[in-house]
């Protein structure tokens, strides 16, 4: 079988080297480290479509002697990285980034001063200083708490999720106005957002109250969200303990939509209707670790790999295309916390 890198960002503790590469055989799921890139805190990270940048942010308190987080850009050669870029990311946490399609922007979500910024990329992909940014207020006092913005698959519309004031709002990608916004109930927390791959659902995972939403996706339209379903990504087992939302990833057959739940450890696993973008559980996958806060596919869907944040562990698993079910390889790797996993493989000339 075929081989992919496996990209891990980790939390600076425990040991941590920064972000590791690791080689993947996408057959048997066996996994080795290749090497590692140093980086602060890297919380979140993002490879563009060709393999050759990866982009970071720096989920911290202080970076580069200024209070907050920051981003940075990579390139790879042979899976290793080579730093190009580095940036301030303004106020504290930054935990999600994300490419707009044509690879010109760089959209960073910063939890804690609930605020987004872009960036721009060079002819080279090396991460240039923020040109703007934007954050929100609540009359009554609610913290903002920015948790990930993502474009659709046009690049015409952006999503916003805000953790801390229960909405999603949508801007233009151009002109960058806000369009639209979708309020949710008090304390549910939106934290990760994905779309279907043809633009029709969007799709949003809450932390606190642990709930998948479908929203159907009409930006023609003046209202251009519309909730259709609501669904919690907890096991009905007798677990009383707290438990939080975590990732969020479509199969890469689009048949069918994981989250992770972090307290329950438990992958969530979605049938997904492509016709009306409902969904349906089929089942949850009991982890052998603590915190599972990403995952990744290889490109044909049969591997999963998985960070174990607060147990120190990277696994590999098994995933069936048809029923769904999560099976072990039998493979793991010890990595001090594990926050960010993204699994590349380059696409074979048909």
């Amino acid at each position: 079988m075929g081989k992919a890198y496996v990209y891990v960002g980790t939390n600076s503790i425990r040991g941590s080297q920064g972000i590791y590469t690791l080689s993947l055989d996408t057959g048997s799921g066996k996994m080795d480290v290749l090497g590692t890139a140093e980086a602060q805190d890297s919380a979140y990270l993002c490879v563009n479509r060709d393999g050759s940048r990866l982009y970071a942010v720096m989920e911290s308190l202080e970076y580069e002697g200024k209070k907050g987080g920051g981003a940075a850009s990579y390139a790879i050669e042979d899976g290793r990285l080579k730093q190009t870029g580095k940036c301030y990311a303004g106020g504290g946490w930054p935990c999600h980034i994300s490419l707009d399609p044509k690879e010109r922007e760089v959209y960073v979500s910063v939890f804690r001063n609930g605020s987004w910024l872009i960036f721009q990329t060079d002819g080279d992909g090396r991460l240039a200083e923020a040109k703007e940014s934007f954050s929100y207020q609540d009359p009554n006092g609610r913290p903002s708490h920015i948790h990930a913005v993502v474009s659709d698959p046009a690049g015409k519309y952006l999503a916003v999720a805000d953790c801390g004031l229960d909405a999603v709002y949508l801007y233009d990608a151009v002109s960058h106005e806000q369009v639209w916004k979708e309020g949710f109930p008090e304390d549910t927390g939106p934290r990760q957002l994905s779309f279907s791959e043809d633009g029709k659902y969007l799709y949003l995972v809450t932390e606190t109250s642990c709930e998948l939403y479908v929203m159907r996706y009409t930006p023609e339209e003046k209202e251009k969200l519309h909730v259709l379903q609501t669904i919690s990504t907890q096991r009905r087992d007798g677990y009383e303990g707290k438990n939080y939302a975590g990732g969020l990833h479509f199969h890469p057959s689009g048949k069918y939509l994981l989250a992770t739940n972090r307290g329950h450890n438990s992958f969530a696993v979605f049938g997904v209707d492509k016709e009306s973008g409902m969904v349906k559980l089929l089942g949850h996958k009991m982890l052998a670790g603590d915190h599972c806060r990403e995952f990744s596919f290889t490109l044909d869907g049969k591997i999963l790999v998985a960070g174990l944040q607060h147990t120190d562990i990277v696994q590999s698993f098994f995933f069936d295309e048809e029923t769904g079910k999560i099976t072990d390889t039998g493979y793991q790797l010890n990595i001090p916390s594990p926050s960010a996993v993204v699994v590349f493989e380059k696409k074979t000339e048909e």
